[in-house]
């Protein structure tokens, strides 16, 4: 079975890779059969058993419509279907109020009348051999607007995992949290939610690794065990069906 994941940046991107590969058994195979027509975009495959995966960071949210149209595009152009992508998962950040209604209805205008998208539910997209009107194949689509509780982005979905696990380091974050909503009234250097949502995550992990907070982020995600933390499990367990 051949899969592909999309997410929006970075953070997504790092962490994914991480855990498919810690949680899940899948092995990097440092190669990229995919790449979208978008700058930002990069991509990694990785593989399990005869399975393949891809995870495509789509170079932010602006992105992430097109980049999904294309593996679209990819599917109804492959010749065999052993080339086509059975699976599709778009994760993205639940940022502000309306984000998950914007991004349904982005992605449901690529796919047309052909089934209706909804988060945290899988869904059977069929397609029609055009000449002779006969099935031609179909793709299941899973889209994970993160966290589903309230607005934010994945370093929030980190956050509270960390503290529904953990009292002590619970403690620390919330005192961080309140640092940083307080820290520049003005907006000098926070000019949006966006910026200070990362503030928040490195504050606490600045507390958390102080002697490694110099290093990339992706490095100090990449030394957390997520694979541990029960919520993080919770969220991303239908990622077990990718192979």
């Amino acid at each position: 079975m051949k899969s592909i994941i999309i997410c929006e940046g970075d953070t997504d991107f790092t962490l994914l890779q991480y855990f498919m590969i810690k949680a899940n058994s899948w092995e990097d195979a440092r190669k990229t059969t995919f790449k979208p027509d978008i700058s930002d975009s990069i991509s990694r495959d990785f593989s399990k058993s005869s399975n393949s995966l891809t995870i495509v960071s789509a170079g932010g949210c602006a992105n992430i419509k097109s980049v999904f149209a294309s593996v679209i595009r990819y599917n109804q152009n492959a010749v065999f279907d052993s080339e086509r992508y059975s699976k599709i998962v778009i994760v993205t950040d639940n940022d502000e109020e309306g984000t998950e209604a914007k991004i349904l209805s982005d992605l449901n205008k690529v796919i047309e009348n052909n089934g209706k998208i909804r988060n945290k539910n899988w869904t059977k997209l069929s397609y029609i051999d055009e000449t002779s009107s006969k099935f031609a194949f179909s793709t299941d689509v899973l889209l994970l607007v993160i966290p589903f509780e309230e607005n934010g982005a994945l370093e929030t979905f980190l956050l509270n995992s960390v503290s529904k696990q953990d009292v002590y380091d619970a403690e620390i974050i919330k005192k961080g949290n309140a640092f940083v909503e307080s820290a520049d009234p003005d907006s000098k250097y926070l000019i949006h939610r966006g910026l200070k949502t990362k503030a928040k995550f490195d504050v606490y992990f600045s507390i958390r690794t102080p002697a490694k907070q110099f290093r990339m982020r992706q490095d100090i995600l990449k030394n957390v065990p997520w694979e541990e933390y029960e919520n993080v499990r919770e969220v991303f367990k239908e990622l077990q069906k990718l192979g």
